[in-house]
């Protein structure tokens, strides 16, 4: 007897842990894939959410619902009267924040719940939306996977191609605390379909300060030292002659194979002094000029000459605007901490008056398969 009053609250503990006591069947949750946050044109918070449909009866795979609340949190009661089964945020895979919102500071205490609730993935991707984020989350289109997957493929295929960054919550988190960076999220827009336009940039306040374009975003990516797997670059040379009237045939594409990067940190005359050393092994894969009109050393000193020039847009963009989303904040405090930790609570104006330059060394390691 004395046995049996030891082992029942036992086996009610672990009836417990393994939630055999609380199973919901699948048809009655509502699982969110997809949240997303914007304001109206009121400036009142507008929170969506869109789930999958498990219902074989249903004509729509997903149900998607928008309201205003005050905060994420509340804005599930109003969620749950309205969706069918009981809303559940544990399989979020993607966040949504409209440009309206990241034009206020103060916007990142609204993801509190997402890392107060240790049910909240931290893998969920974030994602700017550049106008509404109802315009997002109410496309189905035909032709594409279910909204939830598309927008992850599209961020992870694009990661993969070094086009665009990785920003999980996760991230956002470290992008938004860390003093020595600020945070750069990727943004895309609905016109006809989706479309990816790039990466937003923000300022250490979390407002958003400018946006980079495809190709920026590729350099600002071999900035950080975060090339991923694929890296093609295309870029017109404007020192070779162009006899088309119509095609332009001063482009070249290169596929970027090996990435060495090297930053030397160093603080003198009253200011940070960074030097890049980068060297990029290339393949041509796209020559649209004839092979006889530039020899293949000119060709490599013609793109050095024009791909540093990219480099230097992005950093004058990065400097400009007072922004670090390359991270350079983090080698200061790294190398030359006595005078970085007297400017770290304003790094952005610091790194706008430092001295920012490069050597960029390209070799062509094949020409391709045809000459």
């Amino acid at each position: 007897m004395k046995r049996l009053f030891l082992a029942l609250p036992l086996m009610i503990i672990v009836a417990t842990l393994t939630s055999c006591g609380g199973n919901v069947p699948l048809e009655d949750l509502t699982i969110s894939l997809i949240l997303g946050i914007d304001l109206d044109d009121d400036n009142n918070l507008i929170i969506s959410e869109s789930s999958p449909v498990f219902n074989k009866e249903s004509k729509k795979n997903t149900e998607t619902y928008q309201v205003k609340a005050k905060s994420i949190r509340e804005s599930r009661k109003y969620f749950d009267v309205k969706a069918t089964g009981e809303v559940t945020a544990a399989k979020i895979q993607i966040l949504l924040i409209g440009k309206r919102v990241l034009k206020h500071e103060g916007w990142f205490s609204l993801l509190d719940t997402v890392y107060r609730n240790p049910t909240f993935s931290l893998n969920t991707r974030v994602i700017v939306v550049d106008g509404p984020v109802s315009d997002v989350i109410y496309f189905e289109p035909d032709n594409k996977p279910q909204l939830p997957l598309y927008l992850k493929e599209v961020i992870d295929k694009n990661s993969d191609r070094t086009q665009t960054v990785m920003t999980t919550l996760q991230v956002l988190h470290r992008q938004m605390y860390e003093k020595g960076m600020t945070p750069s999220i990727s943004e895309i827009k609905k016109e006809k379909d989706l479309e990816l336009v790039g990466v937003s940039l923000l300022d250490k306040k979390g407002k958003i300060v400018d946006t980079l374009s495809i190709q920026e975003s590729a350099l600002l990516i071999v900035l950080q030292d975060q090339k991923k797997k694929e890296l093609t670059y295309s870029l017109e040379l404007p020192a070779l002659e162009d006899e088309m009237e119509v095609f332009n045939t001063k482009e070249v594409s290169i596929d970027v194979r090996r990435v060495q990067s090297n930053v030397k940190t160093k603080y003198a005359q009253g200011k940070f002094h960074f030097h890049y050393k980068i060297n990029l092994g290339v393949n041509i894969v796209e020559r649209l000029f004839p092979k006889d009109s530039v020899k293949d050393e000119e060709l490599e000193k013609m793109i050095e000459k024009e791909l540093k020039s990219k480099f230097e847009e992005v950093i004058k963009k990065v400097q400009d605007n007072k922004i670090d989303p390359i991270g350079l904040g983090i080698y200061a405090r790294a190398y030359e901490y006595e005078h970085y930790k007297k400017v770290q609570d304003d790094w952005g104006k610091a790194l706008s008056e430092a001295n920012i330059d490069m050597d960029l060394n390209i070799e062509i390691k094949s020409m391709g398969a045809t000459k």
